[in-house]
């Protein structure tokens, strides 16, 4: 089937949009949040919760200072080489565990 003379695919269209509107690198962030659920497993993640990516690093908010010092001590570059190859799209140089702010009722 010919296309029309001026006539572009929706693909090319909404790719464009995602670029121009920044959206591509906001879904590409979302990537990091699926692939640390993925990663960590069910024993870690209920004590963590992805709080952004900013400068090339992952801040991660961890509710135990036990759980704080066992991810910066002995899990950190794991779970960095893991996000890198799981999120190649996604320049990752460091995961900043920090301490969880507390909860609010």
């Amino acid at each position: 089937m010919k296309r029309k003379a001026g006539a572009e695919r929706i693909g090319d269209i909404l790719s464009g949009f995602l670029d121009v509107g920044g959206l591509a690198g906001r879904l590409k962030h979302l990537e990091v949040y699926s692939a640390w659920e993925d990663i960590v497993g069910p024993e870690i993640l209920p004590h963590t919760r992805v709080a952004g990516l900013a400068h090339y690093k992952l801040y991660v908010d961890v509710d135990s200072a036990a759980h704080l010092h066992e991810l910066r001590t002995f899990h950190k570059g794991g779970l960095l080489k893991e996000l890198r190859s799981r999120v190649p799209g996604v320049l990752i140089r460091d995961i900043v565990f920090r301490p969880a702010p507390p909860h609010r009722r």
